[in-house]
């Protein structure tokens, strides 16, 4: 599979991400010594700065992993909403909030996340998608109702490993069923008659969206 950026550009890029603390670097090796998927670093940075930039009071995130994103937004002051399906990811998950000093600003569900969905009211001023990608569709049509107008929407792994990009006898085995799926909901999310939106090569490919109506 060809490389979204050039290798030069990944470095310069690794380069120039944003410091990881004791906490931070902690997260992202047991993660990567579990295979639990995170966010980018960059992409996590990301999400913290728009909602410091929109001064968000709530935010509502699909897929907690161990909380690494979580910890991210937390640190801004705004409550987050949190979805995860799995009990031992949510207990590190916890374990890491509290040592972080937001675990009482994160509502941490337990469950699939169109369940959870369905006890959960708005508004959020900013949502982000890193679950279940044949779901994205359904979240994204399903918390639309629950932002405000200028409300944000961030969705990783939009590229897939350059899966989604590629023709499709180069997609990797075991992630057709995906890549079809964030395909159709790329187009959907830039061309949203709600959105104005945009796919970057940030990270793993991470869309970005505000509603305008």
């Amino acid at each position: 599979m060809p490389a979204i950026l050039t290798d030069e550009t990944a470095a310069y890029l690794a380069e120039m991400q944003p410091p990881a603390d004791d906490l931070v670097a902690e997260m992202e090796a047991h993660a990567e010594r579990d295979g639990i998927p995170i966010a980018d670093r960059s992409v996590a940075h990301l999400q913290a700065i728009l909602a410091r930039a929109s001064d968000a009071d709530r935010v509502l995130e699909f897929g907690t992993a161990i909380g690494y994103s979580t910890l991210h937004v937390a640190r801004t002051g705004a409550e987050v909403v949190t979805m995860e399906v799995d009990e031992e990811r949510i207990a590190a998950a916890e374990a890491y909030l509290e040592r972080g000093g937001v675990r009482d600003g994160v509502d941490v569900r337990h469950g699939p996340a169109l369940e959870v969905l369905e006890d959960l009211e708005g508004p959020f001023d900013v949502v982000f998608l890193d679950a279940v990608k044949a779901e994205y569709e359904q979240y994204l049509e399903r918390t639309l109702p629950m932002v405000p107008v200028g409300g944000l929407l961030v969705a990783d792994n939009l590229l897939w490993s350059g899966n989604v990009p590629a023709a499709d006898e180069d997609v990797e085995d075991g992630r057709r069923e995906s890549t079809g799926a964030l395909r159709a909901f790329n187009e959907r999310f830039v061309g949203h008659d709600q959105l104005d939106a945009i796919v970057s090569p940030l990270g793993d490919g991470t869309g970005i969206a505000t509603k305008v109506e």
